[in-house]
């Protein structure tokens, strides 16, 4: 394994742990504090999210990946699309 595959690595393993620390807040609540564990479900999550940020930045710095668009207006675009499958769930009775 090269250094250009063992960053993709990374990037993949810690979108997993993100993935991981939020169906924990889902089954267990975001307040909760796992038995053995300091911080609550969601401060796990915001450290999970961190280290994603963090790996994602080492592979834009090695050309791995583009840098992402986090402008205001790509950010905006994503949270009205999130807000319009949000009204059509609500729609279908999926979301209360």
């Amino acid at each position: 394994m090269n250094r250009s595959e063992n960053l993709l690595t990374s990037l993949a393993e810690e979108c997993t742990e993100v993935g991981q620390r939020v169906s924990k807040a889902l089954r267990f609540g975001l307040a909760e504090v796992q038995p053995g564990q300091p911080l609550t479900n969601a401060e796990r999550i915001s450290q999970e999210l961190t280290d994603l940020i963090a790996v994602m930045r080492m592979a834009t710095n090695e050309g791995l990946i583009p840098k992402p668009d986090l402008s205001g207006a790509a950010i905006a675009a994503k949270q009205a699309k999130v807000e319009k499958f949000m009204a059509y769930a609500r729609e279908c009775g999926a979301l209360e």
